[in-house]
């Protein structure tokens, strides 16, 4: 079996920029606070709570330490982004914050703030319990809607000086169908394309990677919507495509001894995890041969099976 890392996999920079400002607090403080998982990786997370990172929720702000008790603590602001009410609790703590909110998804507040100033009604497309979407409906004040499927945009009865924007990660094709819907309800629509463009230029590169190869192993978070974007993308192209967030998930019968197996990753994916599946999947089975039998198509990665 022939194992690749697609040259392309990386995470994006909002995700890349993130982590890179959380691990450089921790070189420094002694508390940094997150509101949930930074980024939708949790092994990514799970690292950097090893070097002091401390997950809270909105219930258990209020349970911190008073501020004479956190003068070197600071709080990070997730790559997603905060709701107003996140960003109270944490002002009425005394925390000073570190802001690793997405550039992408600052712009996509900053125009929820100024079109609600101004009057405007706002819609979302995008997944209801993200917390991108929620802070962005949050930040509304109570002028927003969230349109999840087509039904609901088909059913939708809004004003029309509205504005319409999508979740950063959002199928692409999923924006343009609400787009269509909406446009020929609303005259009054306005519309501000703010899918990602980092997603959709992986998209066209997993298309491309996905048939070269035999079978693809998808490496990310399980609640990230970016990954099984990418992975409904790939089985576009190849059928034999999966979706794992650690090693110790792959299965033995999605191979074939001659396989070419392309390893790639999400958004939120950091190199070392696709390394990992790499070295696992070519070192894993010679540890589980410890007789070094062989299979009798040869090669460097070997299956072999029990008789009954």
């Amino acid at each position: 079996m022939i194992v690749t890392v697609e040259s392309k996999a990386r995470p994006c920079p909002g995700v890349e920029r993130a982590v890179t400002l959380a691990e450089d607090v921790l070189g420094r403080v002694t508390i940094l606070y997150s509101a949930g998982q930074l980024i939708h990786n949790r092994r990514e997370v799970e690292r950097l709570q090893s070097m002091g990172l401390r997950l809270v929720t909105l219930e258990t702000l209020t349970d911190l330490p008073r501020k004479q008790e956190l003068d070197d603590a600071h709080f990070l602001i997730r790559a997603h982004g905060e709701s107003e009410e996140v960003l109270q609790k944490i002002r009425e703590c005394g925390l000073r914050t570190v802001d690793a909110t997405c550039p992408i998804v600052r712009h996509s507040q900053d125009l929820v703030d100024q079109h609600v100033r101004e009057g405007w009604r706002i819609i979302i497309a995008g997944n209801k319990d993200h917390p991108e979407v929620t802070g962005l409906l949050a930040r509304s004040k109570g002028c927003g809607v969230i349109i999840a499927n087509r039904e609901e945009a088909t059913n939708l009865d809004f004003e029309d000086r509205s504005l319409l924007l999508a979740q950063t990660t959002i199928d692409p094709d999923f924006f343009s169908e609400v787009r269509r819907i909406l446009s020929g309800k609303l005259s009054g629509l306005k519309i501000a394309d703010t899918t990602c463009r980092f997603l959709c230029n992986r998209q066209v590169d997993m298309k491309a990677f996905g048939q070269q190869q035999d079978v693809i192993i998808l490496v990310g978070g399980n609640n990230s919507a970016n990954c099984r974007l990418l992975l409904n993308t790939a089985l576009e192209v190849n059928k034999r495509s999966f979706k794992v967030e650690e090693p110790g998930e792959v299965n033995k019968q999605w191979f074939k001894a001659t396989d070419r197996v392309g390893i790639s990753g999400g958004a939120s994916t950091p190199h070392w995890q696709l390394e990992e599946m790499r070295s696992y999947l070519n070192n894993h089975q010679m540890e589980e041969n410890p007789k070094g039998l062989k299979n009798r198509k040869g090669g460097k990665f070997l299956w072999w099976m029990r008789k009954n």
